[in-house]
């Protein structure tokens, strides 16, 4: 049904093949489509059947309203020239609005804007930040489009804005859109960032396809962002307590789904983000601290729960990650203390066949990613009550960082009664041994970092006996050592070998029954 498209991407034919069958599944996305037919045809003949047909499908209801495209200028006017003229030259003038708000730039910017007669410009007098620009615009977007917040060093490839517009329109439940990138966190980085522009456009064309491709998120880089408009109505405009910026995306899409709507990231559509580069100055750092602080106090986040807020699912590794590859299709998976859920939700994007659970001690976490579709995530209290008791998993993850050690046997207990018949539990504990346990009574203290709480692969192995558990395997976890230590780690390293002990952070065991 897509070949013609997948062929020629720029060619109406496959757009005016799609759009008939999409009459009958799903009537906006025959509009999107059809629209972008009359886009690409060239026939003057053709293009007044195409716009009959847009006609037709806008009086069942069925036509997508164009998106109002907020873009923010601040100096850079050669970025917000380049940004735009993309914009011109891959999507039709009846699917957008461009709204660009010029946040007082100093250099050329807002003459060569005033130049431009098919925009929409708002000139600030002063510089509101990220969030309080972009609310600007959206205040002076015409009010029944869909918003799409665009950096302006981001480059749209061909049918980027379109396959957005159809990841959105998937389903009436879908309330915000993002795109995959070359340079952006969240896992929506899906090339390498040292290409040229050019290499980067013909990948975008041979991604940007009608394909569905979409993973669900808790949150979406603000660097792309498509809202419909009736789900902006409902959920309101960015919170500029996050002004100048950072977090606010982060606090727009727990918002998104506390609303009951969905972040979906679209895979098949590709944008360029130019986007800042490594360097991250102690201004930034600190402005990216405070919003922190500022996105805990207002989803009520506990101090216990400090790691559980997180949402982008890169923040760190899953350590069960890899084993999931060898368990069967269609099995299900239980991870204890999922925190939000960032990582589980990533997962189950990349393994669609394995039913993914959560349990969170966070209430203030569960009653958000509750809502999370793709995955189950409900809150516990007591691990011997927790709302899965009574299922049976083929993998179960453990995280023993997560609790204190007196709780360890009932955990393993429990959970050891909910694998099915050939489950496999994965535990993950610290290494007593582990340099950094040691390394302050190298430095003349008294005491080493070890702790009473914490739960040490030796206790596993005590547990391991007392509930008979029987070991698969092990993977071994490697710390970072750091500069300053190393001159000391490699004294003892030349005696003991390279695969001490004291050089593994934490061990997994693989357990069966």
């Amino acid at each position: 049904m897509l070949e013609k498209i997948k062929e020629n991407p720029l060619d109406y034919k496959g757009y005016l093949e799609y759009g008939k069958y999409l009459e009958n599944v799903n009537l906006k996305q025959a509009y999107l489509t059809y629209e972008n037919a009359l886009f690409y045809c060239q026939d003057e003949l053709v293009k007044i059947e195409i716009q009959n047909k847009l006609d037709e499908i806008t009086y069942r209801q069925g036509k997508v309203e164009p998106a109002s495209i907020v873009i923010l200028s601040y100096n850079n006017r050669q970025l917000t020239q380049q940004c735009i003229e993309s914009i011109r030259e891959t999507t039709p003038e009846s699917a957008r609005e461009i709204v660009i708000v010029d946040n007082n730039s100093q250099d050329d910017s807002v003459e060569y804007l005033r130049q431009q007669d098919d925009i929409v410009l708002v000139e600030n007098d002063f510089n509101a930040g990220f969030p309080g620009g972009c609310n600007i615009g959206i205040k002076a977007s015409k009010k029944e489009n869909d918003i799409f917040l665009l950096n302006n060093d981001t480059i749209l490839c061909a049918n980027s804005l379109y396959t957005l517009r159809m990841g959105l329109y998937e389903k009436d439940n879908y309330g915000a859109a993002g795109s995959v990138t070359n340079n952006a966190s969240n896992n929506q980085t899906v090339i390498e960032d040292n290409l040229n522009i050019n290499e980067y456009k013909k990948f975008g064309l041979k991604t940007n396809i009608c394909e569905k491709n979409f993973e669900y998120k808790l949150m979406l880089i603000g660097f792309a962002i498509l809202i419909k408009r009736q789900v902006l109505n409902i959920v309101g405009l960015l919170d500029e307590q996050f002004s100048p910026g950072n977090y606010e995306d982060d606090d727009y899409g727990l918002r998104v789904l506390k609303a009951g709507f969905q972040n979906v990231l679209v895979h098949n559509s590709f944008i360029i983000h130019l986007g800042g580069k490594s360097f991250i100055s102690d201004a930034r750092k600190q402005l990216m601290l405070n919003n922190n602080m500022k996105l805990k106090e207002k989803y009520h986040l506990k101090s216990e729960f400090d790691s559980s807020y997180y949402l982008h699912s890169d923040f760190s590794h899953a350590f069960f990650g890899n084993y999931v590859r060898k368990i069967n299709e269609e099995s299900r998976l239980l991870e204890v203390n999922c925190e939000m859920g960032a990582i589980l939700t990533h997962l189950a994007y990349e393994h669609p066949n394995i039913d993914f659970y959560g349990l969170g001690q966070s209430i203030q976490c569960a009653t958000i990613s509750r809502h999370l579709e793709g995955v189950h995530i409900e809150h516990y209290f007591d691990i011997e009550n927790n709302p899965f008791r009574t299922m049976k998993f083929d993998l179960i993850a453990l995280d023993c960082s997560k609790f204190k050690k007196d709780e360890l046997s009932k955990y393993l207990s429990v959970l050891k009664d909910m694998l099915s018949e050939n489950g496999k539990l994965i535990v993950l504990a610290k290494n007593q041994s582990y340099y950094m346990n040691w390394y302050p009574i190298m430095q003349g203290e008294t005491k080493s970092s070890l702790s009473l709480d914490t739960v040490y692969c030796k206790d596993i192995d005590e547990m391991m006996k007392k509930l008979d558990l029987k070991v698969e395997s092990w993977t071994f976890y490697f710390g970072n050592i750091s500069e300053e230590v190393k001159s000391k780690i490699e004294a003892i390293q030349n005696i003991v070998g390279e695969n001490s002990k004291f050089l593994i952070e934490s061990t997994a065991y693989i357990l069966h029954k």
